[in-house]
């Protein structure tokens, strides 16, 4: 393993140094004559078929040429620009004006609530929030019960918790994120889904099979990230308030600010609960747990051309009860379910773009910490576990000669402080994962279909893991080809790793009310997973439709062992 590290490593090295006796690319900017950025703008040498698009930035980066040389830049609607470009200029602006008569243009457009990009190099579903208003109350662990690519069903009628699956195998493998940061891990994992308020849901993406190694050598089957609402873009004031014949009521209030200057700031409120005495199969045990939640998230927002930032503080209290209605003839006490939860999440990320004056790059920082609380009683059972995290990472991303090569590497540190027993057993643990990450991005743009039609990610990440005293190498590679613009295929394989939290995760074995003994030699999770997926956009009746087919398959090769008596 340490000789594949330093032969990355030296390799890294060489392409650098080979690299870094090329003459500057030439970079530079498009826009209008007001000044606004042209987003997939074509910019290409005359004589050549060197080009380029321009992104999200309204920016580009072309390999520069040794004697004076024409620039031309075609964007829709806008006459054709001819720039002389000069030997040594390497950053330009071109101002493109001269709109081809067109007097008024009105755009109408409307999107699926779900779909599958065909620009994206990774196979992900958006879920939008039009997706997420077809159910009036709902948490995230709810918001995949119209979608199919996720199955949700119930762990355990007694605890009421909800489980998802993707790809075949339990939620466990997925790797759950908020706003791109992994977050709920650990004794959080049974209630992560449902400690995200629907309301507070600005989309979700669900990237299946191996994922990037940016975030991590966790998300086997993919990854799940959910997008909040932000303040500068949600409404000053919302208000949401449900209640059903089911004994379930839910109050959401969103109070946002667009504060002097670039900061916005906003409260997210939510409070709920389920009083339910229901006994449909007369089992003498209630359907579900009655259940009552508080949930408060404040975020600030600062944002400039060359800078942005945020700050988040996130507190909840959950309570939980269910379990036998009356008492066994002959027989004294009743089998209750008593669940407890409180937790605090402070995290904050700040980038900044245009480093060293140079507009490809940038450099992000993202660090979190948090404190987690779970008692709970089922039945003669009795958990009790406190977990304090802290996860950070630096994000540092540039390109290698031109926009078509772009290079990230990535510094992180997840550290774990589990307390955990169940009844007279002590599953404590300490876990501290330093590692490093770099990803390359190989993008060919086609300048017919002004979109790249070939994307390859090539990735690798080293942690190593004192919990397991083991060094792990995680490599990940995914590519993606346009036969179209509304034609696509992709493939993926990775490795992955998943550190096991034995009882958090089987939660609702406690309930069974029988005697648990814990297997002493688990070790890291270890799994391969191999994907292809071919996407077709095409219309039926003047209206759009996609089809798309999946084909994954994830090779296990270690597990967990439970024993039961």
């Amino acid at each position: 393993m340490k000789n594949i590290v330093v032969l990355l490593a030296g390799l890294f090295l060489y392409t650098h140094s080979l690299f870094s006796q090329t003459a500057a690319p030439l970079t530079g900017m498009v826009t209008n004559e007001n000044e606004e950025l042209l987003i997939g703008a074509s910019v290409f040498w005359k004589d050549t078929k060197q080009g380029a698009v321009t992104d999200t930035a309204g920016r580009f980066s072309l390999p520069s040429r040794t004697a004076e040389a024409t620039l031309v830049i075609n964007y829709i609607g806008y006459t054709p620009a001819e720039v002389q470009v000069l030997p040594g200029e390497n950053n330009i602006w071109v101002e493109v004006s001269g709109i081809r008569q067109l007097q008024q243009v009105t755009v109408n457009g409307a999107g699926f609530d779900t779909h599958v990009s065909t620009l994206e190099t990774r196979n992900v579903e958006h879920i939008s929030s039009k997706e997420l208003r077809k159910a009036p109350c709902c948490n995230l662990s709810e918001s995949f019960e119209t979608n199919g690519a996720v199955d949700v069903n119930y762990a355990n009628a007694l605890t009421g918790v909800k489980e998802i699956q993707m790809l075949g195998l339990r939620g466990v493998y997925s790797q759950f994120m908020v706003e791109n940061r992994p977050t709920m891990s650990g004794i959080a994992t049974p209630f992560a889904f449902e400690y995200v308020p629907g309301t507070w849901l600005e989309g979700i993406q669900l990237a299946k099979g191996a994922s990037s190694v940016k975030n991590g050598f966790a998300g086997i089957t993919g990854q799940i990230n959910a997008e909040l609402v932000k303040p500068h873009l949600d409404k000053p004031l919302f208000v949401n308030v449900f209640t059903s014949t089911e004994g379930r009521g839910e109050l959401n209030v969103h109070l946002n600010k667009k504060g002097k200057g670039r900061i916005s700031n906003g409260l997210l409120l939510h409070g709920s609960f389920v009083e339910n005495r229901w006994d449909m199969n007369d089992d003498n045990f209630y359907d579900s747990p009655s259940r009552q939640q508080l949930n408060g998230l404040y975020r600030v927002f600062y944002e400039s051309p060359a800078m942005c930032a945020q700050f988040n503080v996130q507190a909840l209290t959950d309570r939980r009860q269910g379990g036998q209605i009356s008492p066994i003839a002959g027989k004294t006490g009743l089998f209750g379910i008593d669940q407890n939860n409180d937790r605090v999440e402070v995290w904050g990320k700040v980038g900044y773009e245009g480093i060293g004056g140079k507009p490809y790059n940038q450099l992000g920082n993202m660090i979190s910490a948090s404190w987690h609380r779970s008692n709970a009683l089922f039945g003669p059972n009795s958990y009790a576990a406190t977990q304090r995290s802290f996860y950070w990472q630096s994000l540092y991303q540039t390109i290698i000669g031109t926009t078509d090569h772009k290079f990230v590497v990535a510094p992180s540190l997840q550290y774990d402080d589990i307390q955990e027993t169940v009844n007279e057993g002590d599953l404590s643990r300490k876990e501290a994962v330093p590692g490093a990450m770099v990803e390359y991005t190989y993008s060919r743009p086609n300048l017919e279909m002004e979109i790249p039609d070939l994307v390859v990610v090539l990735g690798a990440r080293v942690d190593w893991n004192s919990r397991f005293d083991r060094l792990l190498f995680t490599p990940r590679m995914s590519a993606k080809y346009n036969f179209s613009q509304k034609s696509i295929a992709r493939i993926s394989v990775g490795r992955g790793f998943r550190s096991p939290n034995l009882m958090a995760e089987n939660i609702s074995l406690l309930a069974s009310n029988r005697i648990l003994n814990f297997a002493n030699n688990l070790g890291l999770e270890e799994a391969w997973n191999y994907g292809v997926n071919f996407t077709q956009s095409f219309k039926v009746a003047r209206r759009d439709a996609t089809f798309s087919v999946d084909l994954y398959r994830t090779l296990l090769q270690c597990r967990r062992q439970v024993f039961l008596e």
